[in-house]
């Protein structure tokens, strides 16, 4: 008898610490919870984003479609405020005085420099887009940035009369879109809430380039005042990206100089300003913005969608049609100037290497684009680059370039 009552109190002394431990746990979860609720109320709830490296170079972390999404912007009675004002002036802009707003940094980064005309919008911006809610264009260069531009409400060359932009469209990402930056010229916030990456698939745009900066003979000053284009079309005889490609980056003896072919590979690298726009390239624009800057994205082969899928993500509608697209800057090209054999086409998607696994990173830090849609057309024009996860080549020291470009803000 004395037995079974010890050995029940024995069992009633081992369920305490089994109770305190259930009472322990219950009350933690409450607390996570609570704490958890609390965060994302105040809206400094960040959810955990796994680490993903896309090259042994970038080692830059990027967001998994896993990851909790961000609510709105706006929301969407202020969205529609936004909107109507917006076509209000957009409607009223006659060609007259385009407005530079206020809070730019450009002064305040390069003394005694004035902020080009083209960084002017067409249309005020509204008191309550703070700079904390504001969108930073990052115009990269023969991307379809200056249509995208036209769009934003930028003064660029939209439509026949650059004195006049028609083309601005009445939406969130236009209102909000206060600054940008191209080339050399930063005018951004380093608080942007967004900054909107207007790409292209690399290979194309390279050939776009080299057919942009192609000067004219015929003209009286057919060269650049501030880039070496010279040597690449008159001293090395380049006159088609194709030529350009097999003679100058194909090794071996093909008949051009060693010169020309260590100038080509560092023109195609952006290590030399030789053309514009490759001197400028995705690596320069993505190492001008915030390591952890929100980055959106409209792609150029895919403009309409993309445009939706942020409008959406800022609190707008998504009602932009192809019928309602600016076509800016383009002009009749030649069949050679497109043409690309095979062998042209595997040695600069293997110089543009670097390049690629850059454009590959923008894309998959970008809020609005899913993981299955960035391969689409790398896939089709450098599909060993397109899964390759690192370089022949390292990745270019462009400090320097970066940091003469941000300039040294002082107020």
């Amino acid at each position: 008898m004395t037995q079974i009552a010890r050995r029940s109190t024995d069992k009633e002394h081992m369920a305490v610490p089994w109770f305190g431990i259930m009472w322990i746990g219950l009350t933690l979860a409450l607390s996570v919870t609570y704490c958890w609720s609390a965060r994302r109320q105040l809206g400094v709830y960040s959810p955990v984003i796994p680490v993903e490296v896309e090259s042994p170079v970038l080692r830059a972390y990027l967001k998994s479609e896993e990851a909790a999404a961000k609510p709105p912007l706006f929301d969407s009675s202020f969205a529609e405020y936004l909107k109507k004002g917006l076509s209000y002036h957009i409607d009223a802009y006659d060609g007259g005085k385009p407005y530079h707003y206020k809070d730019s940094s450009y002064p305040h980064r390069h003394a005694n420099s004035t902020l080009p005309p083209w960084f002017k919008k067409v249309f005020p911006l509204n008191k309550h887009i703070t700079p904390d809610k504001q969108t930073c264009f990052a115009h990269v260069g023969k991307a379809g940035g200056s249509s995208i531009g036209c769009m934003l409400g930028f003064l660029l060359h939209c439509g026949d009369d650059e004195k006049t932009n028609f083309q601005s469209v009445p939406s969130l990402l236009a209102a909000t879109t206060a600054h940008s930056f191209h080339r050399e010229v930063y005018d951004c916030s380093d608080t942007a809430a967004n900054y909107l990456f207007v790409i292209r698939d690399p290979l194309a745009r390279a050939l776009s380039a080299f057919n942009y900066a192609k000067p004219d003979l015929s003209e009286k000053y057919p060269f650049s005042k501030k880039y070496k284009d010279k040597e690449i079309y008159v001293d090395c005889n380049f006159w088609t990206l194709n030529d350009f490609a097999e003679r100058g980056l194909v090794k071996g003896n093909n008949g051009t100089s060693d010169e020309c072919k260590v100038r080509a590979k560092k023109a195609l690298l952006g290590t030399e300003d030789n053309l514009v726009h490759w001197y400028f390239n995705y690596q320069f624009y993505y190492e001008m913005v915030s390591p952890d800057a929100n980055i959106i994205v409209i792609r150029n082969e895919h403009i309409v969608d993309d445009w939706n899928e942020v409008e959406t993500l800022l609190g707008g509608a998504a009602d932009l049609t192809e019928e309602s697209l600016p076509v800016n800057n383009q002009y009749e090209k030649k069949p050679e100037e497109v043409y690309l054999s095979d062998t042209a086409k595997v040695v600069l998607c293997k110089t543009l290497c670097n390049e690629i696994q850059v454009y590959k990173t923008i894309l998959k830090r970008a809020q609005n684009i899913k993981k299955k849609q960035y391969m689409q057309e790398l896939m089709t024009s450098c599909p060993k680059e397109a899964l390759e996860e690192s370089c022949a080549d390292d990745m270019p020291d462009i400090s320097l370039k970066v940091e003469k470009a941000k300039g040294k803000l002082i107020y």
